[in-house]
């Protein structure tokens, strides 16, 4: 079964960094087509078929997810039985914040959630899946850095994010006088002017802090490279794959680094949760 830390081996082992590369394959240098680029690289990456060919690489997701997304709902992909996974990309490593857009942050992602979709919700029977974000960033056609890292390690819970929008969503109830509409978004405000021809709506664009800025403390020296991967796992979770000696085998021939850290739990800071660090540059 797949699992980031086979994301981690296949970028490792494959040599091309080069994610100017659309789904059907033709290479392009088109700003809007870098996203979808480092998408596919990145899912190609967790099914273990970089490089290959359109026939190989169905094949390989076909059997390593249960779900791949869209652009309009969360996540971007499932893998079988286990994680959900979205991945965003950066123009600049200096970036402050990912949009998130109407996704607030998720440490889990559950079935419940109105904003993914009903063919995610009933791709498998399941209830709460663990979540990775896998950010990218990217010059002009090259992965220059990439991070994966879990939402425990990274995102408070989802009734943190929930609560202010249902405090905005009140306030705007709370207003007189105004013609209110169903709406998936935070709110709608139909009729605002004299005429009744000017409607409001209300979106929640949800930003997060980057995690090569967040978790920077974690990699402070290294500072020339070509290109550099980070991944931060929860110990209990990395404890909990089946292919942990396989992988702690690969990494010792192939200069990857796994060290012990302590991380901030996002939900209270006083607490430490134990996490493995594993680096890759060149």
């Amino acid at each position: 079964m797949s699992n980031i830390l086979t994301a981690i081996r296949t970028i490792v082992a494959h040599s091309s960094t080069n994610v100017a590369v659309s789904a059907d394959g033709t290479s392009t240098n088109r700003a809007n087509q870098m996203g979808e680029g480092l998408e596919e690289y990145v899912k190609n990456a967790f099914a273990d078929c970089l490089g290959e060919d359109t026939e190989a690489v169905d094949q390989a997701r076909s059997d390593t997810f249960s779900y791949l997304g869209n652009n309009a709902n969360p996540p971007d992909a499932m893998l079988k039985g286990s994680d959900a996974i979205e991945i965003k990309k950066l123009q600049s490593i200096g970036n402050n914040h990912l949009q998130l857009n109407s996704s607030y942050p998720k440490n889990k992602l559950y079935a419940d959630n109105p904003k993914i979709s009903k063919a995610c919700r009933e791709c498998e029977k399941w209830q709460v899946r663990d979540m990775i974000y896998v950010v990218g960033q990217v010059e002009e056609t090259k992965l220059r850095n990439i991070f994966f890292t879990y939402g425990d390690l990274y995102c408070d819970t989802h009734d943190v994010y929930e609560n202010v929008e249902n405090v905005v969503k009140d306030g705007l109830e709370s207003i007189e006088g105004v013609e209110l509409a169903e709406t998936n978004e935070l709110g709608r405000v139909n009729k605002v002017d004299h005429l009744g021809i000017s409607d409001l709506r209300v979106r929640g664009m949800w930003m997060i802090k980057s995690p090569f800025l967040h978790f920077g403390y974690l990699t402070k020296d290294i500072k020339k490279y070509t290109f550099k991967l980070v991944a931060i796992i929860p110990t209990a979770k990395y404890n909990s794959f089946d292919n942990t000696k396989e992988f702690e085998a690969f990494c010792e021939k192939s200069q990857v680094n796994i060290s012990d850290k302590k991380i901030k739990d996002p939900k209270n800071p006083a607490k430490l949760i134990e996490a493995k660090l594993i680096t890759y540059y060149y």
